[in-house]
């Protein structure tokens, strides 16, 4: 029997989905926290000094006592590029790739460990849309390094959408509709908007109109929120705790409160004006105060959580296509990621759409992960009845001076290329590779350098030029073409 699985790899939590061969469908892996726990586990790592790595609930428990030593959120550092971390109980600097490697590792261990140790056949890995080619490379390659034989990478929304039933709709020939996914994950806030086709010949088509995206705007920027309004209103300055461990435990243990206060009150059981009360004596600290989810509400509100949802479900709306959508125009709204079970998300969405946006009460969290386990099922089979038409989340270009010039635009699809532009080169060939970067802006400082295309080994005629092109594989690498004394020299991105 053959071992294929879906990785929603979060900033917050993990979730791993399997696919059944034989019967095509998908179900959780359990026992990938602690014995018995939910399938569900923290994206936490943690070293030991006799060299043990563990992942999930108990790498929190050994972290709260040895702080150091623990790794919270690598997936936020996935897009830093000098992002380094001293481990003191391996005596070693650790990149995101590294800790991403371990993490990966632990989850192929647990995994085949539950299978009699047999062979993973094969993983496909949800990624953020927002992630450009070298954020993608990063987690591929950490995945590799590990052992898992990578099938493919998908995006979280569109994972989000293969899990919606569209598949398997009960829908006559010609049906279509248009859906957006809202993914309000731990450390982003990704909007996608698909249209979705079922053709007369029954195949199944998904195509990305427009994503739009805030990279430091998520679940944890909520949390902080929550964290610095409750703590102020118990009294307590976290910067005036003087002793660095107790601060670290402190800290800890107050966002586990938090967060455990957020999530319960978007339970039936909390009204608006029911009092929690955060009582407790935290790493020796005493803790005293009650809070309301109408408080709660009117802190995000203040920090203008509000105007941030609706000015990014506006501006995905109206850069769709030439003349851009309107809210009347979208078919399904569905919610993806924790954040999305607030009540002031679910409200500001009801209020733009004038209707419920979906969601799986059990489901929300597995999402995604469910989506890339079918994903992967799909690709294992070979199916030719649906196609997925996947496309540029931002623009790509190069580094001219302290500008961007874009090569090829936002919302192009895979496997498109630019026109050839003329470039003038540097004389100095160890200056002379051609940066790469992406983004939506002019201002280069407000875009990524995702990498380099060498060049200093070429012979230049005597203008010390060549024409370059830019585009995207069909899985979505960025490729590129140099038109240099009547030849064409191709590659893509490392």
């Amino acid at each position: 029997m053959s071992l294929y699985f879906g990785i929603d790899f979060g900033t917050s939590t993990n979730y791993v989905a399997r696919w059944l061969e034989e019967s095509g469908e998908v179900k959780d892996v359990d026992n990938m926290g602690i014995f018995g726990g939910p399938p569900i586990f923290p994206n936490v790592i943690y070293y030991g000094q006799n060299g043990e790595k563990v992942v999930g609930e108990t790498a929190i428990n050994k972290a709260s006592i040895d702080p150091r030593n623990g790794i919270f959120g690598v997936k936020r550092k996935i897009v830093e590029d000098n992002w380094e971390y001293y481990i003191p109980a391996l005596d070693s600097k650790y990149t995101p790739v590294d800790v991403s490697t371990d993490i990966f590792q632990y989850i192929k261990d647990k995994v085949s460990e539950q299978n009699g140790y047999k062979q993973i056949d094969g993983v496909v890995i949800s990624v953020p849309y927002a992630y450009g080619n070298k954020e993608r490379l990063k987690i591929r390659r950490a995945a590799e390094r590990a052992g898992l034989n990578v099938i493919d990478l998908i995006e979280e929304p569109v994972a989000a959408a293969i899990n919606a039933d569209i598949f398997s709709k009960a829908s006559t020939m010609g049906y279509s509709e248009k859906i957006m996914v809202f993914d309000f994950g731990g450390g982003t806030l990704d909007i996608t908007i698909f249209y979705y086709e079922k053709n007369v010949d029954g195949q199944v088509t998904i195509e990305v109109l427009n994503t739009e995206g805030l990279r430091d705007f998520g679940g944890q920027v909520i949390d902080e929120i929550l964290f610095s309004k409750i703590t102020a209103k118990a009294g307590i300055n976290v910067n005036e705790i003087i002793n660095p461990v107790q601060r670290i435990h402190f800290q800890r243990e107050m966002m586990s409160k938090v967060i455990w206060m957020k999530e319960f009150a978007q339970t039936p059981d909390w009204d608006d004006d029911i009092e929690g009360d955060f009582e407790d004596n935290l790493a020796g600290i005493p803790v005293k105060g009650t809070v309301t989810k109408k408080e709660m509400d009117e802190w995000l509100r203040g920090e203008r959580v509000v105007e941030k949802i609706r000015d990014l479900v506006m501006d995905a709306l109206l850069n769709c296509g030439d003349k851009g959508l309107d809210p009347d125009d979208i078919d399904r709204v569905l919610l993806v990621g924790g954040s999305s079970n607030l009540d002031i998300v679910k409200n500001t969405l009801r209020d733009i759409f004038g209707r419920e946006p979906e969601k799986k009460e059990n489901d929300i969290y597995k999402f995604v992960g469910k989506g890339a386990a079918k994903y992967c099922g799909l690709k294992v089979q070979n199916k030719n009845n649906f196609r997925i038409i996947q496309k540029l989340s931002y623009s790509i270009g190069v580094r001219v001076g302290a500008n961007f010039d874009k090569l090829i635009e936002k919302n192009k699809g895979y496997g498109e290329f630019s026109k050839p532009r003329k470039y003038a080169l540097s004389e100095n060939k160890d200056n002379r590779d051609i940066e790469v970067y992406q983004g939506n802006s002019r201002d280069i400082t407000r875009c990524f350098l995702i990498g380099k295309i060498p060049v200093s080994h070429l012979v230049l005629d005597e203008n010390r030029s060549i024409e370059l092109s830019l585009g995207t594989t069909e899985t979505g690498m960025v490729a590129y073409k140099i038109y240099i004394n009547g030849k064409c020299i191709d590659g893509v991105l490392e």
